[in-house]
């Protein structure tokens, strides 16, 4: 009988009192809702901005892409090495001047390193696109800050720069090297012997400082040098098959990229048991 007087009470004070409750009134002066309001805002634009950076950072990554494909129709038969650099250099400066001071402009003034990853995939492909060029070329390498200088623009009289990391540069070589690998592979179809040799030493060279650089601490870094290492031992058959083959590694090449690909592999899965050395 008690217990359910207890619960006639209950239920009377809970239905009884919503009836006259008062609607609850927000103080907008606070000072903690207006901080919260304020962090509110800042995330907001912050997210947006991001966003905004991740599109323009596809756009560059779908561009350098198209310059690699460009860069791939070099043929010494054709004679048309001059007219498509020509052609690769003009696209790359306008991803220079366009995209990248529109990344410049979105982080003037703020800090970069919070939005490196928005904008890092278009970054590594760009250098990517770039040192193939000066590959392509016949020039030196740019270092890490010849390309930070490109990235630095004047704007309102107000200097402004797209942050390029240098892990981010190594990487973006790293990728460079495959292309580098294929244009050897293409040398090889079209008879242009000097080319593949010229590409496999290239690749044994820059393979050897990148086993200099140690720990970096980069999960990308060791995929990428696994990676390079597949590539060097595709360019050194290449070689090898012209060694012994000599003009008829031509038209084998036609026939036998397969085979690169597979040899390639099978050689980089076991190279934990080969020493750092070169094959040729």
């Amino acid at each position: 009988m008690s217990h359910n007087n207890n619960r006639r009470r209950h239920n009377n004070r809970g239905g009884g009192g919503g009836k006259h409750q008062q609607a609850v009134v927000v103080d907008e002066s606070n000072p903690i809702l207006m901080a919260f309001q304020g962090f509110a805002r800042e995330l907001d634009d912050k997210h947006d901005r991001y966003e905004r950076i991740v599109k323009i950072g596809r756009d560059i990554t779908i561009e350098s892409k198209r310059i690699i494909f460009l860069l791939h129709t070099i043929d010494h038969r054709k004679d048309n090495a001059e007219k498509v650099l020509a052609e690769a250099h003009q696209r790359l400066q306008k991803v220079c001047t366009g995209s990248f001071a529109e990344i410049a402009k979105e982080l003037s003034g703020r800090d970069q390193y919070q939005y490196a990853r928005a904008f890092s995939p278009g970054l590594q492909e760009f250098i990517e696109a770039y040192t193939f060029f000066e590959y392509s070329s016949g020039e030196n390498l740019s270092d890490w800050e010849v390309v930070q200088e490109r990235l630095k623009y004047n704007v309102e009289e107000k200097s402004i720069e797209c942050l390029v990391q240098p892990i981010e540069f190594m990487l973006g070589i790293a990728d460079m090297t495959g292309e580098v690998m294929r244009r050897c592979v293409n040398s090889l179809g079209s008879g242009d012997v000097d080319g593949c040799f010229n590409a496999n030493r290239f690749l044994q060279t820059l393979f050897t400082g990148y086993i200099g650089l140690g720990a970096t601490h980069n999960r990308e870094m060791s995929r990428k040098m696994h990676t390079l290492r597949q590539s060097i031992m595709k360019t050194e058959a290449v070689c090898y098959n012209l060694k012994v083959r000599g003009k008829e590694a031509a038209k084998w090449g036609a026939e036998e990229n397969l085979f690169l690909d597979k040899a390639g592999d099978h050689q980089a899965n076991n190279a934990a048991d080969i020493d750092e050395g070169f094959f040729c």
